[in-house]
């Protein structure tokens, strides 16, 4: 504090004791003041173009070095003011060349001043020797047009003292430097903070400067020598914003875009994601930067003075060590994968990118480079082949298309097996392979699920190049990336010719067993009725001889059934509807499965909208493909539903339109979405999964629509099916 105050003192009594001399000084030889103020703004002009030339090649402040080519110039034209000044007694022929001079040096100033922000970004970089040659063209024009031409306008007359042109330009050299502070001010944080505030206060005192030659008579008056002040004070600022500064503290000016430079290199390696070193001759580290502990777990100070190879497992170092030998011998650059050993002993896999450092005579004298971990990669790496040995080696044509379904891949299975290549395939439609028409409804239908973007499966049939016809299952599916939004199709193709083949001959031998089961049905069906006529018969023989007749019609009846079943899943089954008396079949239904429902302690209940049949209980349908239907649904309500709980059918709507089979016990999660769907079933002993399929096959003939609803709360599922006009 003590010093701090001494010296601020020291400086204000200097600065006052200089002040108050060249005032005396003035007041004893008027020129020798002028002639003391200009030398010092010469030197101070003369000192900045020494710091910023001679630095030029060391520094990116291309603000620093326009000005110092600008104020040499400045410095010379001050020079010719201050020996051209009336009274020197150098140039006799004209006592105003000084102001004449003045004014072309202030404008000079003040545009290099102006113009200097140009240079300020570093992309605009300044050309010296073209810089230089220009302002020595200019200079040299002025002085020719004062000196030589005489056709400079005139600035001072005896007797009137001041031109016009004099006070305008001088008004107009105050706009120029407004414009600079202003761009100044909008520039500081390219400054440094006590730059930046010297070259405020030159510019202010500058601009007083100027003001204060527009309102002199004579050039020995109060308002010259108040001038002169300012303009002591303005190159004093100056001095001490680019000469003292850049003398005592460098980086502020000279170094300030190094010291940004580094700030900014500083910044990137510490928020770098990979690790940046340096290593010497004998390839120890020097330097590695801060995110060293989160890779490997080691500290920068642990790992500098040791080799990267210390860091490696015994059978990685040795290679990799000769990688760096045989660079550093040739003088070129490193680039591979090296494997480092963590804290822990985890294993990283860096990849190493590094470049020679050359000494003064061209050697190798270390390396700079950097490692990227590459640990993550390198296992997506090994996954993504794996998935690929994976896609290839499967037994499955496995193809992936465009979103607007050409094919992008196909792995060797769906080549072979439609016996193309990967050039017929790639860039062609998947419906192409869909069907041997591309017209065909299954490939239609393909069409329109890839065009929505949703799964499609199905089975096709098509030649291959021989023109065998084979069978497929096709699952198409989107493929979506993080975001959601689809990126592909990927479609598998599974073989099921042997498969289809069995089926066939399965349906083959159905048929053929359902036909040869009518002729004995026929003597078991014929023989009750010729006993009957004998009318020889007891009561009870009559009555077991009945139960023979029916139970032969009955399974006729079923074996009819199952052809008509045939027919329904071929599509060749002919409907015709007729009036049915809806509670007439169901009440049959419930009838028929009372006597299994009993054995459960089930009861089963029938609830009509309307008590009484009659017109509003007459659908159009199929009897018996109605009853069947029922049957199956209610039988499994039957079977599904816990022992004594009911089960419950309801008519609903005048007329009807809806019935309803109600029982306890939820449809297990894994078969809801496929409950309608043949073999589905889950849990039951002697399940078939034909049941509801079945029903679902009836339904659809007659055009009526099914609904499950089952919840795991309520524990309750319910079947609704749902009439014409529901």
């Amino acid at each position: 504090m003590h010093t701090t105050s001494t010296s601020l003192f020291f400086k204000i009594t200097l600065a006052v004791v200089v002040l108050v001399g060249l005032y005396l000084a003035s007041l004893r030889n008027y020129l020798l003041f002028h002639t003391m103020v200009e030398m010092f703004s010469i030197v101070v002009a003369f000192g900045i173009f020494t710091i910023g030339w001679n630095s030029r090649y060391y520094i990116k402040s291309n603000y620093l070095l326009f000005l110092a080519i600008a104020y040499l110039f400045v410095a010379f034209l001050d020079l010719l003011h201050t020996m051209s000044y009336k009274g020197m007694g150098i140039f006799t022929d004209y006592d105003y060349y000084a102001n004449q001079v003045w004014i072309a040096t202030r404008y000079m100033e003040s545009l290099s001043l102006l113009a200097a922000f140009w240079f300020l970004k570093e992309s605009r970089s300044v050309n010296a020797v073209r810089v230089f040659s220009a302002y020595f063209a200019i200079t040299a024009v002025i002085v020719a047009a004062v000196f030589w031409w005489r056709i400079f306008p005139v600035c001072f007359a005896d007797g009137t003292g001041l031109t016009a042109f004099k006070k305008i330009s001088e008004y107009i050299i105050c706009l120029i430097l407004g414009a600079a502070t202003w761009l100044l001010f909008r520039m500081r944080d390219r400054f440094d903070p006590v730059v930046f505030r010297w070259l405020v206060w030159s510019l202010v005192f500058t601009i007083c400067s100027e003001l204060a030659f527009t309102f002199y008579i004579s050039n020995y008056g109060f308002s010259n020598l108040l001038g002169h002040y300012f303009k002591l004070f303005s190159f004093y600022f100056i001095y001490r914003a680019l000469v003292a500064t850049g003398i005592t503290a460098p980086h502020a000016v000279l170094f300030r875009a190094l010291q940004d430079s580094e700030t900014k290199f500083r910044g990137l390696v510490e928020s770098s994601r990979d690790l940046i070193w340096e290593v010497d001759e004998a390839l120890r580290y020097t330097y590695v930067s801060p995110l060293a502990p989160a890779i490997l777990g080691y500290a920068p100070e642990e790992m500098v003075g040791m080799t990267p190879f210390d860091f490696m497992p015994a059978d990685q170092a040795g290679p990799a060590r000769e990688a760096f030998r045989q660079a550093a011998g040739s003088g070129g650059a490193v680039h591979r994968e090296n494997t480092f050993l963590g804290v822990k002993g985890r294993e990283v896999v860096m990849e190493t990118r590094s470049v020679p450092i050359l000494d003064a005579e061209g050697r190798v004298a270390g390396y700079r480079g950097v490692d990227r971990d590459v640990t993550e990669r390198k296992l997506h790496e090994l996954e993504l082949r794996q998935l690929q040995r994976a896609v290839e080696s499967s037994p499955i044509g496995i193809v992936i298309t465009s979103t607007d379904g050409i094919i992008e891949y196909g792995n060797p299975v769906f080549y072979g097996r439609q016996e193309i290549t990967g050039a017929d395939a790639l860039g062609r439609d998947i419906a192409l392979f869909l069907a041997d028409d591309p017209q065909d409804p299954v490939a239609r239908e393909a069409g329109e699920a890839l065009r929505a973007g949703r799964p499609w499966q199905g089975d096709v049939s098509r030649r291959n190049g021989r023109g065998d016809r084979f069978w497929e299952h096709v699952m198409i599916a989107p493929v979506t990336d993080r975001q959601g939004a689809q990126v592909n199709f990927v479609a598998t193709f599974e073989d099921i010719t042997d498969r289809k083949a069995l089926e066939k001959l399965k349906e083959d031998v159905e048929q053929i067993m359902r036909h040869d089961l009518k002729s004995p049905l026929n003597g078991i069906i014929g023989i009750p009725q010729l006993l009957l006529d004998e009318d020889n018969l007891s009561e009870q023989q009559v009555t077991l001889v009945r139960l023979i007749e029916s139970t032969g019609y009955r399974i006729l009846d079923m074996i009819n059934h199952s052809l008509d079943l045939f027919k329904m899943e071929t599509g060749v089954y002919e409907y015709t509807p007729a009036d049915v008396d809806v509670v007439e079949v169901v009440q049959t239904v419930l009838n028929d499965h009372a006597s299994p429902a009993r054995t459960k302690g089930i009861s089963l209940d029938l609830s009509v909208e309307r008590a009484a049949c009659g017109q509003d209980c007459l659908i159009r349908s199929d009897k018996d493909l109605f009853y069947h239907m029922l049957s199956n649904f209610v039988a499994n309500a039957v079977d599904a539903s816990p022992d004594g709980c009911p089960v419950q059918v309801s008519v609903e709507g005048i007329p009807c339109r809806e019935i309803r089979i109600r029982n306890r016990g939820a449809v297990p999660a894994e078969i809801r979405d496929q409950f309608f769907e043949k073999y589905k079933t889950w849990g039951k002993k002697r399940g078939t999964g034909l049941g509801t399929y079945s029903s679902k096959l009836m339904a659809d003939v007659m055009g009526y629509g099914l609904r499950l609803d089952t919840s795991d709360e309520d524990d309750t599922t319910v079947i609704s099916i749902l009439l014409p006009g529901a």
